[in-house]
């Protein structure tokens, strides 16, 4: 199985829904906090599904046991912490959501 990362902002629909097709992704898993409330209107929940069905031929599902939490996601943004830290501090949260069974 190979594993990609892909970020919506500062993509047009065009280069998100071509990169996906292009490398053959048969499984979208959104780590999003909040999947509805996007600025891009293609990356919202519903919207973001549909497109990559019919665009791609992509399953999609939105799994928040993987997003960072509202604090760490927010620290970075502000630039509060680097992203050496944000890494660490996401590391550990999904350490401590996995010893829960998460």
């Amino acid at each position: 199985m190979i594993i990609y990362t892909i970020g919506f902002t500062q993509k047009s629909a065009e280069q998100f829904f071509e990169t996906i097709r292009q490398k053959n992704i048969k499984l979208l898993i959104d780590v999003r906090l909040h999947n509805s409330t996007q600025l891009a209107g293609f990356a919202k929940k519903k919207d973001l599904k549909y497109f990559l069905k019919v665009i791609c031929g992509c399953k999609y599902e939105h799994r928040k046991e993987y997003a960072p939490t509202k604090k760490i996601l927010d620290d970075y943004k502000k630039e509060k912490i680097t992203w050496d830290n944000y890494e660490v501090q996401y590391n550990f949260l999904m350490d401590r959501r996995a010893a829960c069974g998460f």
